[in-house]
């Protein structure tokens, strides 16, 4: 079904555009806001992460130390004691020393962790008692130098027992034995003393750990077994039943950690066990072997967002609500002139010129609305000059009709008077042939000739005047036909202009349309526009075209009726000549009459001189009446000709009675009335 209401059509589009800009930009601050969210509460989860890694192993490295303190202080003590019975005699200096180092070499008591043993360094460097490697010079590793500076106190360093390949943090305590002068040295690897941890010490500071409404916090081994869960005890996270992965993108994360424990990863994980989507962050402490994971459910990472996506739901409800609403006022405003425009435009094409678009606006409608009042103007001007080039036309064809009648009325009046004048001179002829055999009647006869030459004569220039009045006439004939030519021409002109203002009109259209197709959707109802515009553009070539058929066919016919004037003018011009000739013999016949009234002793000679006369007169009349007839001919075609541009006069002012102008404008704008 299509949309005819313009206003409708730009409420849809306006809605499409709103629609096409809000739902981006809403999408656009919605994913923005998704990503922002994201980002800080990975922030914000990383950094517990790294300050729960920090407690952690702040924790462990306080449980490691206190061990090893512990150890290595007994130990100490228990040299002391030995050295105390040294000094009050009850054993020699070798056998409290001794008694010392067996208590060190003990596999039960020296022996720490899994791997760790006591031993005891001089100050400068020597291990004076080692389980594995007595008597060696250690001076040279960097953590030796630096325990013999410190003597006493906590340490850690890297270090591979001996048979291993691979270097582990190794942690020690020290306690200085003055008069022996050795280091008592407790050590063992970090990860060896997970039996020491009680996690329960760490369980309290983990559960006030708080990590938004729920989120918690929690301690997983290199298995994905857990060390420490809110929840969960004796758990693991990453595989299920029959070795089945359960969190691989937690996974992913635990094995990254490993590979740089200095550095936090974060990313989101599904949970195997509850299904939930989590934000996770975890680091690995190397020396327990441990990774530390913050969770957080993806709903309360986005919890704020479901708010703002609801706000701006109802804001864009709204929002349409009220611009439909201006929409509706606006483009009512906005239509009206269009609705002028478009009502002038029927009155337009249903031949209505008398009316102008009245807009009050002054935006691009009422450019518009200009154009189109120029348009109507320039055609009003047109069909108004038109109509008066017909009326001038039909005028001078009347005239023309007119004179064509008068002198096909006066040809046949002459016709007629010359054939008298034949007929008559034939009569002469024969009574000059029988004046020998009736000389009595000379005087009768020639009285009566002379008569008759009188009216001759009077004929003759009666026909004379007529020819001279039918010459002027058929010249004011072909001034009017010329005159007539040269009207067509303008009209020809004012053809041309319809058809240069229809053509920019159309390239105006054409740019237009081109214009709204790349505007796309929002410019397909100006292409509308623009494509009546050129419909009405090629309307009006259309009926130039029409007026052109016309204009030619009254060309034709005018260049025909100029050629058949010209024709009759020539032999206008032969007839008068022929018509000056006969009133010359008229003449030299009135002469021979009067002489012969005056002279009756000349008449033979007289007779035989009219003879010749009358001969030579028939023959001039019988041209003249051949002349005459054929003037009567060539004044009939014009009468023809005259009636056929009346026709097409008529014709044309029919097609012209069909558009209405303000006649008294344009008439006043032309210079008819003043």
């Amino acid at each position: 079904m299509k949309i005819k209401s313009l206003s409708l059509k730009m409420q849809i589009a306006m809605n499409l555009l709103f629609l096409g800009f809000m739902l981006p930009l809403s999408l656009t601050i919605f994913i923005t806001l998704k990503s922002a969210l994201l980002q800080s509460r990975t922030a914000e989860l990383e950094n517990t992460t790294t300050l729960l890694h920090s407690e952690v192993e702040l924790f462990v490295n306080n449980t490691v130390k206190i061990h090893l303190r512990t150890i290595s202080e007994k130990t100490r003590d228990i040299c002391i004691y030995y050295y105390t019975r040294f000094k009050k005699g009850l054993m020699t200096e070798k056998e409290a020393y001794d008694a010392s180092a067996r208590f060190i070499l003990d596999p039960n008591f020296g022996k720490i962790g899994k791997t760790g043993y006591l031993a005891a360094v001089s100050s400068t460097g020597i291990l004076e008692i080692h389980p594995a490697s007595q008597g060696v010079d250690a001076s040279g590793f960097e953590f030796i130098q630096k325990a013999i500076s410190m003597k006493n106190g906590y340490i850690e360093y890297m270090w591979a027992n001996k048979g291993e390949d691979v270097e582990r943090k190794k942690a020690g305590y020290m306690s200085f034995f003055e008069p022996w002068d050795f280091i008592v040295w407790a050590s063992s690897y970090s990860s060896e003393f997970l039996e020491l941890l009680d996690i329960n010490d760490l369980k309290g500071t983990l559960d006030n750990l708080v990590i938004g409404d729920k989120g918690y916090p929690m301690i997983l081994n290199s298995k994905g077994e857990t060390v420490y869960h809110p929840e969960l005890t004796d758990a693991n996270l990453l595989r299920g039943e029959k070795g089945a992965t359960l969190n691989p993108e937690l996974e992913l994360m635990m094995n990254q950690s490993k590979a740089d424990p200095m550095k936090v990863f974060s990313g989101l994980y599904r949970d195997g066990l509850s299904g939930d989507m989590k934000l996770g962050a975890v680091r690995y402490i190397e020396s327990m072997d441990w990774f530390i994971i913050s969770s957080l459910p993806i709903k309360e990472v986005y919890g704020v967002l479901y708010t703002i996506r609801m706000i701006l739901v109802i804001g864009c409800i709204i929002a349409f609500i009220l611009m439909n609403f201006l929409i509706l006022v606006v483009f009512r405003r906005m239509l009206a002139p269009l609705n002028e425009v478009s009502r002038i435009m029927s009155l337009f094409a249903e031949g209505d010129l008398s009316q102008k678009i009245h807009v009050k606006t002054h935006d691009e409608i009422a450019k518009i609305a200009g154009e189109m009042n120029s348009v109507i103007g320039r055609f009003s001007d047109f069909f108004c000059r038109m109509q008066k080039d017909v009326a001038v036309l039909d005028s001078s064809i009347q005239d023309l009709t007119s004179s064509s009648s008068e002198i096909s009325t006066t040809s046949n009046e002459q016709a007629s008077a010359v054939k008298e004048i034949v007929s008559t001179m034939e009569d002469s002829d024969a009574l000059s042939k029988s004046v020998a055999q009736r000389i009595d009647e000379v005087a009768q006869i020639s009285a009566h000739s002379r008569e008759i030459v009188n009216e001759g004569v009077g004929n003759v220039e009666q026909s004379l005047i007529k020819m001279n009045e039918i010459k002027v006439s058929n010249d004011d004939t072909i001034k009017g036909i010329r005159s007539l030519g040269e009207k067509i021409e303008a009209i020809w002109e004012i053809v041309n202009i319809i058809n240069s203002i229809a053509d920019q009109t159309k390239i105006i259209a054409f740019n237009a349309e081109l214009e709204a197709s790349a505007a796309g959707e929002a410019g397909k109802n100006f292409q509308i526009v623009a494509s009546e515009i050129r419909r009405l553009a090629n309307s009006t070539v259309s009926s130039t075209t029409e007026i052109k058929t016309k204009i030619n066919e009254i060309q034709h016919s005018s260049d025909r009726l100029i050629t058949a004037s010209e024709d009759g003018t020539n032999k206008i011009e032969e007839g008068g000549r022929l018509s000056e000739t006969l009133h010359a013999t008229f003449e030299e016949i009135l002469k021979t009459t009067e002489v012969s009234a005056d002279s009756a002793g000349e008449i033979s000679r007289s007779i035989q001189q009219q003879v010749l006369a009358f001969e030579q007169i028939l023959q001039t009349l019988k041209q003249i009446s051949e002349g005459i007839n054929n003037f009567v001919l060539s004044t009939k075609s014009t009468t023809e000709i005259s009636q056929k541009l009346k026709d097409m006069a008529d014709s044309m002012g029919s097609f012209l009675e069909i558009f209405k102008i303000n006649e008294l404008e344009q008439c006043r704008r032309q210079g008819d009335i003043i």
